[in-house]
């Protein structure tokens, strides 16, 4: 059984003592509350307890204090419920207490696998490309990290209480009656495996899988076929949606049949069981002489119901751990370290942008082999407003990713005045480059802590002429707490126009060496100016290297260059009227991205 090894070795994994004696309380009351039960069960019986000894089974005997069986039956009948109910009492203290314990325990370590997976994030993203973590951590915090928790906890629950539980419930049958407890659990594995044996069969996962496949394809049929209609395919769809109906039920009749076998067949093994130990347990009681008494067989059947009920959480648990190891691997193979990346300490600062951003024959490929990038060769200079534009937006976004180092080529070099970007300190590259997208991109807190982005330097004066110049201060002013309005990541208080406007806000108060910025869709209402646009350029005038992602026509018309890709290779570069005098391409290009009246024909 895999065990959860690597989560159960996180610091926050190591939890008070207090957590294994809630535990191991919990564990053992259960077989106390059951002698308790045998002797209530005795004294009912026999009217009161004859002597300081009191035989519960072969070999179980509990021993009384004098003063104890001198009083009345009723006193001791008193006496003993008290002492079980207070027992129990603990017993349900523990069991809380454990519980809450286990599942702080597996919430504390999933949180700092969370956070580990924050941080590999930004260190993985210099390798696979930051667009690629979104996938992966989608994956890993939807999927896999849920699985660790659910998991953890389950083991945290059921070790070592469900542990000590079995052992002490198993004990107590045992010393009752060696025979009739060994018959008992034999049988009880003996159905258990022909549990599994009916239930789980060669084929069923295939089944599992066919079925739903099955339903989609006729889905599929449906709805082609009236297209099919039309082209005189004689019956064509009718057939192929009778094949597929008659393969579904064929399927479903054999799911049936078997889960019509299943319970007939487990109720009959069951009864012969049952059978069996009746026939044991009814020797014992008429004609055997080893004690057996019906407090005993009380005892006994109290001890297995415990011992079936810990045997059953920790099979639940053997089947969670089954599924949640492979997200334990997932989630560790995510954080291991690479080498691929030098350490920080051995990296060099940035100071602005002063040559150029150079991209010396870039070869980047995706998990697939697949090549984003081929042999792509660039040079970008400051005070320069470049439009990037492709026939693959995952090519175009794959080239601004490797500007603001993220993402590692297969081949060639990025640079930035000479420096190859790999070998830039982070925190000079997030000094240095920026990203505006139309999402801001925001984060929680007031409009003012967005756009200032923690620079308190920043004056109010200097962030109203900047918001005033991009036409959105009026807007922003009529929200209920103005520029302190609380905003959240993806928000929809605001527009994604208005969002946009943020980010280069807060890219003109910055003034950071690079501007990379993907534009909205233009707004439903034509606008003879552009604010945002002005801003962009406002920027590459004052010095920076402003790179676009366009979605507007006036943004290429803008441009001092146009940088056009075909799939992973350049096609051509100019400004946008060379472009369209001299490229097939990107005549076309436009005609499918901006012609207002394509749609209409």
């Amino acid at each position: 059984m895999s065990r959860l090894a690597a989560p159960r070795s996180e610091p926050e994994a190591s939890g008070a003592w207090t957590t294994y004696i809630w535990a191991s309380l919990a564990g053992l009351l259960v077989p106390v509350i059951v002698g308790l039960v045998g002797l209530i069960a005795v004294l009912l019986d026999s009217k009161g307890f004859v002597g300081n000894q009191v035989r519960l089974g072969t070999h179980l005997s509990i021993f009384l204090p004098e003063p104890f069986t001198a009083q009345r039956p009723l006193v001791q009948l008193a006496q003993l419920v008290g002492i079980t109910f207070v027992v129990a009492c603990l017993f349900s203290l523990a069991v809380w207490l454990h519980r809450r314990d286990a599942d702080s325990k597996a919430r504390n370590v999933t949180k700092s696998l969370h956070r580990k997976v924050l941080q590999q994030s930004l260190r993985r993203a210099e390798i696979e490309g930051a667009a690629a973590q979104y996938v992966r951590a989608e994956q890993l915090i939807g999927t896999h990290l849920p699985a660790i928790q659910k998991g953890l906890s389950m083991w945290y629950r059921a070790v070592p209480r469900s542990v000590l539980m079995l052992v002490g419930c198993v004990a107590v049958a045992l010393l009752v009656n060696v025979w009739l407890a060994l018959l008992a659990v034999v049988s009880g594995i003996m159905l258990w495996q022909l549990y599994q044996r009916l239930r789980y069969r060669k084929g069923d996962e295939i089944a599992n899988w066919e079925v739903p496949r099955s339903r989609r394809r006729m889905a599929e049929i449906v709805g082609q076929a009236p297209l099919l209609a039309r082209l005189q395919t004689q019956g064509l769809a009718d057939r192929s949606f009778e094949s597929e109906l008659d393969s579904l039920y064929r399927r479903l009749t054999a799911e049936e049949s078997r889960s019509g076998q299943l319970w007939p067949l487990l109720f009959l093994a069951t009864s012969v069981a049952v059978a069996v130990l009746l026939l044991g347990l009814g020797a014992n009681l008429l004609i055997g002489d080893s004690g057996l008494s019906v407090p005993s067989a009380l005892v006994l059947g109290l001890a297995l119901g415990g011992a079936i009920v810990s045997a059953d959480r920790l099979a639940k648990l053997s089947f969670q751990l089954k599924e949640s190891e492979p997200s334990s691997d997932a989630i560790y193979l995510y954080l291991q370290r690479s080498d691929d990346v030098a350490p920080s300490e051995q990296r060099v600062g940035l100071a602005g942008l002063r040559d150029s951003v150079r991209i010396d024959d870039v070869t980047l490929k995706d998990s697939t082999g697949k090549a984003i990038l081929r042999n792509l060769s660039l040079q970008l200079t400051p005070k320069s407003f470049v439009a990037l534009l492709g026939t693959e937006t995952v090519s175009t976004r794959a080239l601004t990713e490797l500007i603001m180092g993220f993402g590692r080529p297969t081949e060639g070099q990025v640079s930035i005045d000479g420096i190859p970007l790999l070998d830039v300190h982070p925190q000079a590259l997030a000094r240095n480059v920026m990203w505006v997208e139309p999402s801001g991109p925001l984060w929680d807190g007031t409009i003012a802590e967005n756009i200032r982005g923690g620079d308190e330097d920043i004056n109010n004066r200097d962030l109203v002429e900047v918001l005033e110049s991009l036409n959105v201060y009026e807007q922003l002013q009529r929200l209920s707490e103005g520029l302190n309005t609380y905003v959240t990541v993806g928000d929809s208080l605001l527009s994604p126009e208005i969002t946009f406007a943020i980010g280069i806000a807060r890219a003109i108060l910055h003034k950071p060496a690079v501007v990379i910025a993907m534009e909205p869709p233009p707004p439903a209402e034509h606008l003879p100016d552009d604010p945002s646009l002005a801003g962009l350029k406002r920027l590459a005038e004052s010095g920076a290297l402003v790179v676009v992602l366009p979605r507007r026509l006036q943004t290429l018309r803008s441009a001092d260059r146009v940088v056009l890709l075909n799939g992973p290779r350049i096609a051509g570069e100019g400004k946008h009227a060379e472009l369209l005098s001299n490229s097939d391409l990107y005549r076309h290009l436009n005609y499918l991205l901006f012609n207002p009246y394509r749609h209409q024909k």
